[in-house]
């Protein structure tokens, strides 16, 4: 969402490029079909100057269209120029800007998670492995949670360095999504999954050193509408909490579910 006027939206698709509406949906318009890459799975758009947008390409679920790194717009989407010095050609499943430095941004990629100070001129790998969830606590932005593989990492020291934390979540997850809440920014949510079911709902309330399971049914990720066999984790994957109820959940996979405790 553009910061300041609700009717300009972007939106990134797998394999379709990216697409920019300025008039709250009713239309929409793309100017990315000539780049090298139609993935697009994560998009910034600069809070303080909003015709830089940042847009991390690549399919993150699927690999149905390649990464190459970050482009930049510096015209609200015209013109794209290739941003990504120091990372290449990496799929960037989700980016996230400092509240109070928009120069220092946070890549979760397929290559690791990388940092930039200086709005996306350089990027330094912090983390290897394959990231696709990078999240600030609520009210901290130098405390960073990230995960890879079902795995939850957490940072002190805003994506400098990071440590697994494993006290309270099961081994064997496939893939795992984090949600906060400003409600109670202590509270840490993990889903994770297996590579097609749900696997786990943790929760954590000491800003994610340790996690207590919550529950391992009914499988969010199925097919069906009170839960059932399957479902396909490995690409429909994200939960939300409530910013102003932290016992407020939504689990997005094939389904959309709701837990209020």
């Amino acid at each position: 969402f553009h910061p300041t006027d609700p009717d300009i939206i972007y939106i990134g698709a797998p394999s379709g490029g990216l697409w920019k509406t300025t008039v709250g949906g009713n239309d929409w318009s793309s100017t990315t079909d000539g780049l090298p890459s139609l993935g697009v799975s994560s998009i910034i758009v600069d809070y303080l100057d909003p015709d830089i947008v940042y847009m991390g390409t690549g399919d993150r679920d699927a690999n149905d269209a390649p990464g190459i790194g970050v482009y930049r717009s510096t015209d609200a989407g015209q013109t794209w120029q290739e941003w990504n010095d120091g990372m290449g050609n990496k799929t960037v499943g989700r980016m996230i800007q400092h509240p109070t430095d928009n120069q220092l941004i946070l890549a979760a990629t397929s290559g690791g998670i990388y940092k930039t100070t200086d709005a996306g001129s350089s990027w330094v790998l912090k983390e290897n492995g394959d990231f696709k969830e990078i999240v600030f606590k609520a009210d901290d932005p130098s405390v960073v949670f990230a995960s890879k593989s079902g795995q939850f990492f957490k940072s002190t020291d805003t994506g400098e360095t990071w440590t697994q934390i494993t006290n309270g979540i099961p081994s064997g997850a496939a893939r795992g999504v984090i949600a906060v809440t400003t409600a109670n920014p202590d509270v840490v949510y993990f889903l994770i999954t297996t590579s097609t079911s749900y696997k786990a709902t943790c929760r954590s309330t000491d800003a994610g050193n340790s996690f207590t399971v919550q529950s391992t049914s009914p499988n969010v990720m199925s097919w069906g509408c009170n839960g059932g066999s399957g479902g396909q984790a490995w690409y429909d994957l994200d939960i939300a909490a409530d910013p102003t109820d932290e016992d407020v959940i939504f689990v997005g996979g094939v389904n959309v579910f709701k837990s209020t405790n």
